[in-house]
């Protein structure tokens, strides 16, 4: 299951989310963009940490790679779902994508029932990881193992998103990307 999970974090490391006016990117400046000229096998030969005088970075793809399992069903679930009524500007302009307010929809409805379902964007925590996440939850953050996970790979934070894909997490490790974790790192 471990190279399944790290094929579908590739994907998503390399998944193109588009070119905006407003996403000042340029011509290689989005995450997506510089992770296309990257295979597999480089993101798995990075090292996990690498420091640069006060500034640590942890890999995302080692980061999710120790503490994700990709979740097959739940995540064809959720395309089947979206597929069933897909917004068209045009022909059904109030569809659904796979976009933060209908993925926490089918989540209320499917997943997590009856919990509150909470979002977490990195890019607005303290973090030593190399590109942000943005996540959904059911209920407490320790309430569920299941999340709905998406990444950045645009240059602006306001968008650029990958598509959501679910996941199991052990949330010990997956939450484990704040600087003070990783002081020790700094000495040695």
């Amino acid at each position: 299951m471990k190279e399944k999970t790290e094929k579908i974090i590739y994907q998503m490391l390399i998944e193109n989310t588009g070119i905006h006016m407003l996403d000042s990117g340029g011509k290689d400046g989005r995450s997506w963009q510089r992770n296309q000229k990257r295979t597999l096998k480089d993101f798995q030969s990075d090292p996990v940490i690498t420091k640069d005088d006060d500034l640590i970075t942890k890999s995302l793809f080692h980061h999710l790679s120790e503490s994700c399992e990709y979740l097959p069903d739940q995540t064809n679930m959720l395309k089947t779902w979206i597929n069933t009524n897909k917004y068209d500007g045009i022909k059904n302009p109030d569809g659904r994508t796979n976009e933060w307010n209908d993925v926490q929809a089918f989540m209320e409805k499917y997943t997590h029932q009856g919990k509150k379902i909470n979002c977490l964007y990195t890019y607005n925590e303290d973090n030593v990881l190399s590109q942000d996440i943005q996540f959904l939850y059911g209920g407490d953050i320790y309430e569920s193992d299941i999340i709905a996970l998406c990444i950045h790979n645009g240059c602006d934070a306001r968008g650029g998103l990958t598509d959501y894909k679910f996941f199991k997490i052990d949330y010990d490790t997956f939450l484990n990307w704040t600087p003070e974790s990783y002081e020790d790192e700094l000495v040695a």
